[in-house]
């Protein structure tokens, strides 16, 4: 992240909560300030400039942060729980460790932001959030719901993701590699070139998703729903797809090489030229299309 002199390589001028709200009456900025501690718990701040500030452990929850300007500032372990977020810009912030349960990220702009540890446990982002080039590593995203999200390039390793909802959304360049995502929706979303190495897929829903290039290599995906998915070109070395639904996917010279297909259902799926060496395989392949 990088800071200019007003901010964070400056001296921050240290406000009250009171001193706060009379800017804010007035229509003025509060950039650069520092606000660490204060307590704007339901309060209604939408629109306010709080660009490379420092929020570190504030608590804004329930606030309405609508629209605000929150981009290069300090936000770790600061509470955003409930928060209303819809149409802010938080890009290049530090969110680490920060907590946004069951907030309201409609259309928010966290491009580059580091939120690493942070808890977005149920948080709703779908209108296009996004967090393009972000930092989620280790993440709570368990039963967050980023419909139509745009992720590309992000980091959610080892990240929690039980019960996701990523419909329609963009994941494209994105490391999973390690990220528990048992349970997911991820209908339609754009997956390609995604890395998912020892990522754990457990009855997740991938129907019609795009998987080209991804490196699923040692995942698991037992009970998975790839109906009609693209997994062209795609890593699955190793990977346990024991009853993995692959009727009308397209596997065209994907690496299966030691991968566990028991059970897998392959009808209609075009195998051409798919690498099956040392593949556990059994008869329900009937109907694939090989070499």
């Amino acid at each position: 992240f990088h800071y200019s002199s007003k901010g964070f390589f400056g001296k921050m001028s240290k406000l009250t909560k009171k001193g706060v709200f009379e800017l804010f009456s007035e229509g003025k900025s509060l950039a650069g300030k520092d606000l660490t501690g204060l307590n704007f718990s339901r309060a209604v701040l939408s629109g306010v400039d709080f660009s490379e500030s420092d929020l570190r452990g504030t608590n804004f929850r329930g606030a309405n942060l609508s629209g605000s300007d929150l981009s290069n500032s300090m936000l770790s372990q600061a509470n955003l729980s409930e928060a209303n977020l819809r149409e802010a810009n938080v890009s290049g912030a530090d969110l680490s460790g920060a907590y946004l349960m069951e907030s309201r990220l409609f259309g928010a702009d966290f491009r580059g932001s580091d939120l690493t540890g942070s808890n977005m446990s149920g948080a709703h982002m779908t209108g296009g959030v996004c967090l393009d080039g972000a930092s989620l590593v280790g993440v709570n995203l368990r039963g967050a719901n980023m419909t139509g999200g745009l992720l590309r390039n992000a980091d959610f390793t080892v990240a929690s993701m039980r019960g996701i909802n990523l419909t329609d959304a963009d994941l494209s360049g994105s490391d999973l590699s390690g990220a528990i995502l048992n349970g997911g929706t991820f209908e339609r979303a754009n997956m390609t070139g995604t890395t998912m190495r020892e990522s754990i897929l457990n009855a997740a829903n991938l129907e019609k998703a795009r998987l080209d290039n991804a490196d699923l290599t040692e995942a698991s995906l037992r009970r998975c729903v790839l109906r009609g998915a693209s997994l062209q070109m795609a890593r699955l070395c190793r990977a346990v797809l024991v009853s993995v639904d692959f009727q009308d996917a397209d596997l065209l010279l994907a690496d299966l090489t030691g991968a566990d297909l028991r059970g897998a259902l392959l009808l209609g799926a075009n195998m051409m030229w798919a690498d099956l060496s040392k593949t556990e395989f059994d008869d329900n392949g009937f109907g694939a299309s090989s070499q």
